[in-house]
């Protein structure tokens, strides 16, 4: 069971025992400490169990969930950027089969990337450079492993 619908479970249960609205946000705040649902909605919750509502969950929303931002799609759009810098977004619209948003939101929230002068480029340090950092480490560890024990650092400096 989530915290807020514990703390609505509180709400119901203070309400039937007559508890006012302030006293029960205290309570929960006592409760529940920093993850205590805002006073405006505890104040709400008091009214709606007052007027009657029975659920404490959440009531069903209309609209579908988002489908086509899935791990499919991430993976897909990812290596085609690896392979192509240069795609516009129209392009991966067209080749994945999913929305305009959805691969905005792809890039931008799942890779990390945005656009630069028509070309996608890392925000931050992203799998572009870490998956090539890391490669780059790898290849020179060997090398220098007998040299390994005689460097001397101090403060970001190496001797």
């Amino acid at each position: 069971m989530s915290n807020f619908v514990e703390q609505r479970s509180a709400i119901k249960f203070c309400l039937r025992n007559d508890i006012s609205a302030a006293e029960t946000y205290r309570m929960l705040q006592k409760a529940f400490g920093e993850e205590t649902m805002s006073q405006k909605n505890v104040y709400k919750w008091y009214k709606d169990f007052k007027e009657g509502r029975e659920r404490v969950d959440d009531l069903e929303r209309s609209g579908r969930p988002s489908t086509s931002i899935d791990d499919r799609h991430i993976n897909k759009i990812k290596e085609l950027v690896l392979a192509n810098l240069r795609l516009t977004i129209r392009d991966l619209v067209d080749m994945v089969g999913v929305s305009f948003g959805s691969v905005q939101a792809i890039l931008k929230d799942h890779l990390g990337l945005r656009r630069l002068k028509s070309r996608l480029v890392p925000k931050f340090l992203n799998f572009f450079e870490k998956e090539r950092r890391v490669k780059t480490c790898e290849a020179m560890l060997p090398d220098y492993q007998d040299v390994y024990k005689q460097i001397i650092t101090g403060d970001e400096t190496w001797v």
